[in-house]
């Protein structure tokens, strides 16, 4: 084989690579930047699941009920 030829072939596999893994990088970034997107999303759904779960406690509800009965009856 020429060593011109082996060259060229070992330029063009350099190449190749050089673009896979470019690619691979940018196909990563974009998987963690929508990971991040959902872990965002989860914490916001954690939070609302817990102010309704505080909210739902039998002690404000009870007294959320008396308070209206209360303000209805000043009326």
């Amino acid at each position: 084989m020429d060593v011109s030829t082996a060259i060229s072939l070992l330029t063009v596999n350099l190449i190749v690579l050089s673009v896979v893994i470019v690619l691979l990088l940018v196909v990563a970034i974009i998987l963690i930047v929508k990971l991040n997107k959902i872990a965002g999303n989860i914490q916001q759904t954690t939070s609302n699941v817990a102010s309704i779960t505080d909210w739902f406690s039998p002690v404000k509800v009870f007294g959320e009920i008396v308070g209206a009965i209360k303000s209805f009856k000043k009326r």
